[in-house]
């Protein structure tokens, strides 16, 4: 091969500095190495090139003997190169070989010159290859979910439209504002056979028109009438889950409250419910005409009270 020049391969003049040297050859070396260049043989030829110059100029002895005689070795024919390629470069072991072994050379510091060089490089190369390589987990997905009252309360099925398909999802019974259901292996697809990722359904709860929640319990106002309420009856009241009959004993007072157990919500965390709270809320009419006022005076001159009696 015919002679090269290693200042003109690696691209500095011959005052370089040793640092100058060393930035140069690892700037190109990351560009021209063959792991990064699909193992072109044109980019291992000019890495082998760039070795060689390097380990000439690396040198302190090789690079003296090449700036006085053109050689690193003055009493031998220098053509190009060729005595690095029957093996003085990289410890007589060639481009092929490792060239970072035990063998230590006179360049920057005690050991091979190569080896601080390509440590890193080598080691972010070959994980880049191993990731190329190995399955991936596709993506999880989140996705926030709107049901009704009574769809929290007995739990329900609902067709879901994810970025890359329509899934059918099961809510549990005793969803709440907040929580969080996996759908597990429904999430985007993995890469080179790995493993699909979840979806994350964020519910969110619709208020009731007459139930309100307070942690798995359920609380609901029953308009009575004052007759209702002091003589007492039997109604039918709506309930989470169905109708219920309701006994309101006679002389039951405003905000009477009566508990139905069992009847709240499911707990997610073990098998237990909340209840179902109803109290009474005694409603009069609006409009009172003379008789019924004469009426109401003669029921209070009839039963005195001093409600007032504890103030």
């Amino acid at each position: 091969m015919a002679h090269i020049d290693p200042y003109k391969i690696l691209g500095v003049g011959q005052n370089a500095s040793d640092d100058d040297i060393k930035k140069a050859f690892r700037r190109l070396a990351r560009k021209h190495h063959p792991d990064v260049n699909s193992n072109s043989k044109m980019s291992e030829r000019k890495f082998k090139e760039l070795s060689e110059a390097y380990e000439i100029l690396s040198d302190k002895e090789k690079r003296r003997n090449y700036d006085m005689f053109g050689n690193v070795d003055p009493g031998a024919s220098f053509n190009g190169f060729n005595n690095f390629r029957r093996g003085t470069a990289f410890g007589g072991r060639g481009f092929g070989a490792n060239p970072f072994g035990s063998q230590q050379s006179s360049g920057f510091g005690s050991g091979a010159p190569f080896d601080d060089l390509f440590s890193d490089f080598f080691n972010r190369s070959n994980n880049r290859n191993r990731f190329q390589h190995e399955s991936q987990k596709g993506a999880d997905l989140e996705y926030n979910v709107k049901v009704s009252f009574l769809q929290a309360y007995q739990g329900t099925r609902l067709s879901i439209d994810t970025s890359h398909k329509k899934i059918e999802v099961q809510i549990p019974p005793g969803v709440d504002n907040g929580s969080k259901i996996r759908v597990s292996g429904q999430g985007a697809p993995g890469s080179r056979g790995g493993a699909a990722g979840d979806i994350y359904l964020r519910i969110s709860v619709d208020d009731h028109d007459f139930f309100r929640r307070d942690n798995n319990d359920i609380h609901m106002e029953l308009p009575v009438t004052l007759g209702e309420a002091m003589l007492g009856a039997m109604i039918e009241i709506p309930g989470p889950d169905g109708r219920l009959a309701l006994k309101i004993p006679p002389g039951a007072g405003h905000a009477k409250k009566f508990r139905f157990r069992g009847k709240g919500f499911s707990s997610l965390k073990d098998s237990s419910r909340g209840d179902f709270f109803v109290m009474l809320k005694i409603v009069l009419p609006k409009d009172i005409d003379e008789y019924t006022k004469e009426l109401v005076q003669e029921f209070e001159r009839q039963n005195p009270m001093d409600v007032r009696s504890e103030f």
